[in-house]
């Protein structure tokens, strides 16, 4: 069974209609409609199985619905103990349906996200990051300082959070935020505006000067971690996010969240599983108080690792360190890019680049790279190629801007139509010459985005013009994911791909 008949099944057996369900989860009835009958998929924006399950084990009360969905899932009769095994039954059954196309799909999803993101944060970081003056009206003034503010359950640490982010903005002034929750988030997702209202107050604060540190709970299933790191990329792009993540596995029993103003204030919460139903949530406004939660936050912090660094072209010698870094003689390297990369570039282009625009680092990085790249497929590596090749006409007139230019040294470097067509062709030879290198051309990945990734290594995201916003992805689940996705895009790509790169040079 895929999803949807799932999904028609957990209905059909509690007599769920969809606008009820619609209601339950905040969707529209007609999206669960085409959910249910398989027209759509499950949605990518927010969590999807664990609410669905949540919803049907507070539902299924029967006996006989329990038997029929034991018998449904496990094959037996077996009734479940009580609720907690009944949301963990559905949910992994529901989860059994992740097949790699839909992890695939998930991948796409936020390819696509961090495209969009690459690109407006080229553009000058517009509509997107912009704060609806509703939002800044939110920011009521708080004068009436309550040591500790008491809040319950989800409304309660909606308004807890509002309180806590509104006051800040008050101050008028930058503050170090620390961020931890491995709670159950559906105090956010469940109320689509709510989340709007908090995105925005977040940017406000940012665009206030203010700054974050975050740790990421990395330990969920595939699609939750995706949809976290979603959730965040538009604030990523801002340059104001520091993102960790702790490698050692939490029992996902007792749960905490910590949200810090440094030397401001706090919002601390506990909870037990997935029940956040009136728990309490504590608003900390005693300086004692918040700096020993700030103490808290930084002894987990200690034990935690970057999930990723982001850079710009005024890092580009450290990035340079990570490329050349990059040199694993094991393995295997899948590089996407709207033009074949520097590692493969002759000699007398990278020299004729350089020239008009002024700067010989080009020459030096490319140099580094070529022998780092003949290391590679010499120690029995792999390097795989992809090409979003652009329209030729227009490329023979205008010629095209080298990727990464302003990381490697200028945001001037330019091919002429010539240059990129000839250095299209040396690295078709070389893929003749070494066995273990291959380049094709592919219209799956987007033409504004460059992808490196190894198979035991980090990845590398960037968008493909200047001014260059750079993401170093180093938690190895993560990484993998989008090594697995290139990987697949491979597998999916027939031999007639390698033609069209032959028909493209003719």
């Amino acid at each position: 069974m895929n999803i949807s008949e799932k999904l028609d099944f957990l209905m059909n057996i509690t007599n769920t209609r969809n606008s009820a369900l619609g209601k339950a989860l905040s969707f529209d009835p007609s999206y669960i409609s085409r959910i249910r009958s398989g027209s759509r998929g499950i949605p990518k924006s927010q969590p999807f199985s664990r609410p669905v399950a949540a919803y049907f084990s507070r539902n299924i009360k029967d006996r006989y619905q329990l038997e029929t969905l034991s018998k449904m899932i496990r094959g037996d009769e077996h009734v479940p103990i009580d609720e907690d095994e009944l949301e963990k039954l559905i949910y992994d059954w529901l989860q059994d349906d992740l097949s790699k196309d839909e992890r695939g799909g998930t991948m796409s999803g936020l390819i696509d996200d961090i495209t969009q993101m690459l690109e407006s944060y080229d553009k000058g970081r517009p509509e997107m990051f912009d704060t609806p003056a509703s939002l800044e009206a939110s920011a009521e003034s708080d004068e009436r300082v309550i040591p500790v503010g008491v809040f319950y359950g989800n409304q309660g640490k909606r308004d807890s959070v509002k309180r806590f982010l509104s006051s800040l903005l008050m101050q008028k002034r930058p503050f170090m935020l620390y961020l931890y929750s491995d709670e159950d988030m559906s105090w956010l997702y469940e109320n689509p505006s709510f989340a709007r209202e908090w995105t925005g107050l977040l940017v406000s604060l940012i665009k206030s000067g203010s700054h974050i540190q975050i740790i990421h709970t990395i330990g969920r299933e595939f699609t939750e971690m995706m949809e976290a790191i979603r959730k965040w990329l538009p604030l990523y792009a801002m340059g104001a996010i520091e993102p960790y993540y702790c490698p050692k596995m939490r029992d996902k029993i007792y749960r905490r969240s910590l949200f810090i103003a440094k030397r401001y204030s706090a919002l601390i919460s506990t909870s037990v599983g997935d029940k956040t139903e009136g728990m309490v949530n504590f608003l900390v406004r005693n300086t004692e108080a918040v700096s020993a939660l700030e103490a808290e936050y930084q002894n987990y912090l200690g034990m935690c690792r970057p999930l990723m660094k982001m850079y710009v072209s005024k890092d580009r010698e450290r990035f340079t360190d990570i490329l050349l870094g990059e040199n694993a003689v094991a393995g295997k390297f899948f590089l996407s890019s709207p033009a074949p990369s520097l590692w493969t570039m002759p000699k007398d282009i990278a020299a004729a680049i350089a020239k008009r625009a002024k700067s010989i680092d080009v020459i030096n990085v490319s140099k580094a790279l070529n022998e780092n790249m003949i290391r590679v497929l010499e120690g029995g590596g792999e390097i795989t190629e992809m090409i979003a090749l652009p329209d030729k006409d227009k490329l023979m007139a205008n010629g095209a801007p080298l990727p990464l230019a302003d990381m490697y040294g200028s945001a001037d470097y330019r091919y002429t139509g010539d240059e990129y067509l000839r250095h299209l062709k040396h690295a078709a030879e070389l893929s003749e010459k070494y066995e273990g290198y291959r380049i094709i051309a592919v219209n799956q990945i987007p033409s504004s985005i460059i992808m490196m990734t190894h198979l035991d290594s980090d990845t590398i995201i960037a968008g493909a013009s200047a001014p260059t916003t750079v993401f170093h992805i180093s938690h190895q689940q993560f990484s993998y994911a989008f090594y697995e996705y290139l990987e697949r895009i491979e597998k999916d790509s027939p031999h007639h791909n390698d033609k069209a790169l032959s028909s493209y040079l003719e």
